[in-house]
């Protein structure tokens, strides 16, 4: 049900107000005219609200119709004011419209004609004007709501207005504080800053423009942006009103996929080795039990003592080859499934207990083991004592003199380089990546024992730890195995194993 709109008709003149009423009535029939002539009454009427304009004479017995203004603009600040006044007015009708009137008409003959168009030009007014802030405070609330920063800017760059959104992507309390700011410091990007001003001072559009920008805490937050130019038809370009939505989650997101979908292709080459190990590798000793077992059931009784004792050595140590190396298997595997909890640990007491889980081989071999400054970090601190373990154990495996071995890091911004460097055998450039795989060997078991999984495993360490291990080596002269872990927390000192002999 439409509810017409009420407007207010102020005389102390009874004559006057009633041709007045009368016009209104006759030319604005979607209107209903109300009047008022004392000023208690006005003061009444008006918290009531709900008035679509207010029309008042200047001279009244009680006052004037700038008092009038004052209290509609006290009472019903939204409510517009019409000044229906006898001539020698204008001087007051002047400031009147300086402080809020909405019109003023000459009352006479000719201004009682104009009175119902003037009535009539302030309500819609009034009525495009509240659409238009209800429009805005909808709009408003839907950005804040949604989480959708929005801007105003000029064509340097400059911030003239923002919204809370805005400001809080940015890691502010309040939008003000982002007045007078340009645009282009807070993206983190020089290239990206220098597109946007480039658009901004040529008076282009840009859309979905995902961009990263500097947060008032230090941090780093992801926009997906757009801005375009308002034009004026006679002043051309006359400022930039811009969008922004976060997207930092969805960066996130898509990082998280991606760190998922590159573990997902790991895991399909890890089965594809274990493919591998079961069809070739675990056959070859399960084969030679098989022939073992045949030679003892074919001769039988028949059998020499000392062959017979042969044959069931032989199985006896193919079976001991394969059980260690399901061992292997199931400690590569586990890694993953059976890693512990990131926590801040002290990396010279890790090597520590790497060094103390082997020193039988370091008491037999007479090597030496030293390390520099090493720092503190979040990891699990089993697997790095495995991992150092591994690569020390290969260099006291691998050697060719009595064995020094030599720990240190390289700290970078985000990053610590370790590195295990041995005055070992050495490896030739083209077996660098392949020692990695698993059950890689690159020398006989008579040779040097083991079963070629220790690199493995310590790939998947690091891996898990987000980094990457690759060795540096020349064949006589030593290896260096290089490993990658996150950022280090602080510092602590380092140390010189104890030397001993066997």
């Amino acid at each position: 049900m439409n509810v017409r709109p009420r407007v207010l008709l102020v005389d102390s003149n009874s004559d006057d107000r009633a041709l007045a009423a009368l016009v209104l009535r006759r030319e604005l029939p979607d209107v209903e005219v109300e009047e008022v002539a004392d000023g208690m009454v006005l003061a009444d009427r008006l918290p009531a609200g709900g008035f679509a304009a207010v029309v008042t004479e200047y001279r009244l017995d009680w006052g004037d119709g700038l008092q009038v203004l004052e209290t509609v603009r006290s009472l019903a600040p939204d409510c517009p004011v019409v000044f229906f006044a006898s001539e020698g007015s204008e001087s007051v009708a002047a400031h009147g419209l300086r402080n809020g009137l909405s019109a003023y008409v000459v009352k006479g003959s000719a201004g009682y004609v104009e009175l119902p168009a003037a009535v009539r030009r302030v309500i819609e007014r009034h009525t495009e004007q509240r659409a238009s802030r209800e429009g805005l405070a909808l709009f408003q609330r839907l950005t804040e709501e949604l989480a959708l920063g929005t801007f105003v800017a000029v064509a340097d760059g400059r911030l003239t207005a923002a919204n809370l959104a805005f400001a809080r992507v940015l890691g502010f309390e309040s939008e003000d504080a982002l007045v007078g700011r340009n645009l282009a410091e807070f993206l983190s990007d020089a290239a990206l800053q220098a597109q946007v001003l480039a658009s901004l001072s040529r008076g282009r559009t840009l859309r979905d423009l995902e961009a990263g920008v500097r947060r008032n805490d230090g941090g780093l937050a992801w926009v997906r942006m757009a801005l375009w130019p308002v034009v004026d038809p006679v002043q051309g370009v006359v400022r930039f009103e811009g969008a922004v939505e976060d997207i930092t989650g969805h960066r996130k997101a898509e990082r998280e996929l991606s760190e998922r979908a590159a573990a997902l292709g790991r895991s399909n080459v890890d089965l594809q080795q274990f493919a591998y190990v079961i069809s070739h590798d675990l056959q070859e000793p399960l084969q030679l039990i098989s022939r073992y077992a045949r030679l003892l059931a074919s001769n039988g009784a028949g059998a020499a003592g000392g062959d017979s004792k042969r044959y069931v050595t032989n199985m006896v140590q193919c079976a001991d080859r394969m059980q260690v190396m399901i061992n292997d298997v199931l400690a590569y595997s586990r890694v993953d499934t059976q890693g512990r909890p990131f926590k801040t640990v002290d990396f010279a007491e890790l090597v520590q207990q790497a060094i103390g889980n082997l020193k039988a081989a370091i008491d037999e071999t007479g090597a030496q083991v030293s390390w520099d400054l090493l720092p503190v970090l979040a990891v699990d601190g089993a697997q790095m004592v495995q991992l150092f373990q591994n690569l020390i154990g290969n260099a006291l495996k691998f050697r060719r003199e009595r064995p020094a071995v030599r720990i240190y890091a390289v700290e970078d911004s985000d990053r610590v380089t370790f590195a295990v460097a041995d005055n070992g055998i050495g490896i030739s450039a083209e077996h660098l990546e392949r020692i990695f795989g698993m059950f890689q060997r690159l020398h006989t078991a008579a040779e040097y024992p083991g079963t070629g999984i220790g690199l493995a495993i310590c790939k998947r360490i690091v891996e898990r730890h987000g980094g990457r291990i690759w060795a540096v080596s020349e064949v006589g002269r030593g290896s260096t195995f290089c490993f990658t872990i996150p950022r280090v927390l602080k510092p602590v000192s380092g140390g010189v194993a104890p030397e001993t002999k066997g």
